[in-house]
């Protein structure tokens, strides 16, 4: 038998007797009569030279000889949808999936900003997300893994295209016992107690901004504990455990925490990081990545 003799239809027809084991029910599935189905199959068992189905007045059962090649039909019938569904999203783009990291410290409160217009702008969309740390997730956008991410500008360019989209100052986050020297409401890192600062675990990028912004050295541990989570550094502040600095997005009002933990702005204007869109740098649909880059700049945060 030839390939050419081989049909995407004679596949349905093997997976719906398959999938039915009645020949009746599988040709109604299929909308066609149970005569043209049956000499169909027989059709392709002569031309294949192996019996894949049994039948009886009773039942219909699958050979084993069979089922091998039921499988193998099943895996080209999937993958003539997607030959369909991707020529599809060439034409719509930001249609089907679409796979965007974001580092923990912004993903879940840059998100609720954007997922809305995003929904809205492009129905079609299946926004997938997936949040780690920046060199985890870089290192899944370098093997197609994902789309893009969503990052703060600490990591090494090459081989990326990278855009800017908002830049967010950081605030002191401490416990109203905190004593503190302020000026108009605001706080100079020159005044922080560095001994107290609390940090995030290694591999977390806003780890390497605290320590650079107070110039902590690399060797400095915190005086209590690190955490791999900005909200449970949240809950040890409201403890009494130590100080932090925070995201501008990420300071929120907890109604449990109501009271105990205050946000001082920095006096310093280098007290901010840049949040920037990466993709790769020869990414195949760079019209994709223009329509996003134009929808999230419409809903910035800050």
């Amino acid at each position: 038998m030839q390939i050419s003799q081989l049909t995407l239809r004679d596949l349905e027809y093997l997976v719906a007797v398959n999938e039915e084991l009645h020949f009746g029910r599988a040709a109604e599935k299929l909308n066609v009569s149970q005569p043209t189905l049956s000499e169909q199959i027989k059709k392709l068992e002569l031309n294949l030279g192996v019996r894949i189905f049994e039948r009886s007045h009773r039942n219909v059962q699958t050979t084993i000889q069979g089922q091998e090649i039921i499988e193998i039909a099943y895996r080209i019938i999937r993958e003539a949808q997607q030959l369909i569904k991707t020529a599809q999203q060439q034409k719509t783009p930001l249609s089907g999936e679409f796979h965007i990291g974001a580092i923990a410290t912004v993903g879940p409160y840059y998100f609720p900003y954007i997922i809305g217009p995003l929904k809205k702008a492009f129905p079609q969309l299946e926004l997938i997300i997936h949040e780690g740390l920046t060199d985890d997730l870089l290192e899944m956008l370098a093997r197609g893994e994902l789309n893009a991410v969503i990052a703060s500008r600490t990591f090494d360019e090459k081989n990326f295209r990278v855009y800017s989209l908002y830049k967010e100052p950081f605030q002191l986050a401490c416990s109203p016992d905190y004593a503190i020297k302020t000026k108009d409401g605001m706080v100079s890192v020159k005044d922080i107690d560095h001994e107290k600062i609390l940090l995030l675990t290694e591999g977390n990028c806003l780890k390497d901004e605290v320590q650079n912004f107070c110039k902590l050295t690399r060797s400095r541990h915190s005086s209590k504990v690190q955490s791999s989570s900005l909200e449970t550094l949240r809950h040890l502040i409201a403890a009494g455990n130590g100080i932090t600095l925070f995201p501008e997005l990420a300071i929120t009002e907890h109604k449990k925490l109501k009271g105990l933990v205050r946000y001082y702005p920095f006096i310093e204007k280098s007290a901010q990081r840049e949040i920037v869109l990466v993709t790769r740098e020869e990414y195949a649909k760079p019209e994709e990545i223009r329509l996003l880059l134009q929808k999230l700049k419409q809903h910035l945060p800050l």
